[in-house]
């Protein structure tokens, strides 16, 4: 599945931000995005496959924990609505990549927010 926003954007301000510098503020933003049932951000949790900007347009590849995660589409909206607000972009879509995710793909940040976190 997809998920595609197009926010309302002057097309000038979007081809004066260079992509990398663009990419690396994507990353920042969907680091500051959380699991909805995790206090830990996609990036730490390793949910982040893929990501390519060219000219404002931002492909952001994610995984789930579990394809049966009733989070999926709670998580595609917010990329969709953080990446967005960024200045310069003019349109984000967010596609599922099916790929197995295991503990081994959460960042050292990640494992240790999840000791945190008290199991029921």
């Amino acid at each position: 599945m997809t998920a595609v926003l197009t926010p309302p954007v002057d097309a000038d301000q979007a081809a004066s931000v260079d992509d990398d510098v663009l990419a690396e503020r994507v990353l920042a933003v969907l680091a500051e995005v959380e699991d909805p049932e995790l206090p830990v951000g996609l990036v730490d949790l390793g949910l982040v496959r893929r990501l390519h900007v060219v000219d404002g347009h931002v492909t952001v590849g994610l995984t789930y924990t579990s394809l049966a995660c009733p989070c999926v589409e709670m998580i595609r909206e917010d990329v969709v609505e953080a990446v967005g607000a960024l200045h310069g972009v003019t349109e984000v879509v967010v596609e599922d990549v099916l790929e197995s995710w295991s503990r081994d793909d959460l960042t050292p940040t990640g494992r240790a927010l999840l000791a945190t976190v008290a199991v029921v």
